[in-house]
C-alpha cells in the first residue's frame, strides 16, 4: 500500500513539472500560421499578406502583448490559457507551434 502512494505521489509530481514546463516553452516570439472558424481556414500558405499580421511576444514570468494590424494590447498567460483584455482563450503547444483556441476562433502560431 505505501509503495501504491508513493508511486502516486510521484507521478502527481512528475505531472506537475511537466505542466509548468509546458507553460515555459510558451516564451517567445509568435507568428499567425492559420486562423480557422470551423468552417473556413486562412493560412499564410494562401493568403502571403497574411504574414506578420498578429503576432504574440510571451514573456517570463506570465506577461506578453498581441499585436494585430500594427495595434498592440497587453496579455496574461499561464500553464491553462493565453488571456487578452479578460478573455481566456484555452491553447495547446506541440513543439513549435502554439494553437489558441479563442471563441469559435482557431488561431494557429509558429516560433519566430
Amino acid at each position: 500500500m505505501k509503495r501504491s502512494i508513493a508511486a502516486l505521489l510521484v507521478l502527481a509530481l512528475a505531472l506537475a513539472l511537466c505542466a509548468c514546463g509546458g507553460a515555459e516553452g510558451l516564451e517567445g516570439s509568435w507568428e499567425i500560421k492559420s486562423v480557422s472558424d470551423g468552417t473556413q481556414t486562412v493560412s499564410v500558405d494562401t493568403t502571403p499578406e497574411m504574414k506578420g499580421f498578429i503576432v504574440l511576444e510571451l514573456r517570463e514570468g506570465g506577461a506578453g502583448s498581441i499585436t494585430s494590424g500594427g495595434r498592440t494590447t497587453g496579455l496574461s498567460w499561464d500553464e491553462s490559457a493565453i488571456t487578452v483584455e479578460g478573455d481566456p482563450a484555452a491553447y495547446s503547444l506541440s513543439g513549435d507551434t502554439l494553437t489558441l483556441y479563442g471563441g469559435s476562433y482557431i488561431f494557429v502560431f509558429t516560433r519566430k
